[in-house]
């Protein structure tokens, strides 16, 4: 019995980081990434700053300012507590599960050209 209990904790625990995080978690990402993309570009910064994971100084009047490529979210995916969102613009974002739900840590992320990590126009 013990064997058994052991093996489905490694199975569920597996699972947790394979990437299938659930669907309510996948629409919850897709929220947060399509309000804070429609708050920058409606100038709205203080509803864009409280999607944040980390508020900076003077997020408000910074964040309206950011070079973001809008689009549709194409795809999801969700690794435990941490997600990733790409638009159809070529954007990706990066989110955190807190306890006030999912929060962008990095917003308006694109490719290195030179093949390192990815530059992203706000990290939080």
């Amino acid at each position: 019995m013990q064997l058994a209990a052991a093996g489905l904790a490694v199975c569920v625990a597996g699972l947790a980081f394979a990437g299938c995080g659930t669907g309510a978690d996948k629409r919850a990402v897709r929220s947060v990434t399509e309000h804070f993309y429609a708050a920058v570009q409606n100038h709205d910064g203080q509803a864009a700053c409280s999607l944040l994971g980390t508020e900076p100084p003077g997020c408000a009047s910074q964040v309206t300012k950011l070079k973001l490529r809008p689009g549709h979210v194409s795809s999801v995916s969700v690794y435990a507590t941490s997600a990733q969102a790409r638009l159809d613009s070529g954007d990706v974002v990066f989110l955190g599960f807190t306890r006030d739900g999912w929060k962008i840590d990095a917003v308006g992320c694109r490719p290195n050209p030179s093949g390192g990590p990815m530059n992203c126009e706000q990290e939080s």
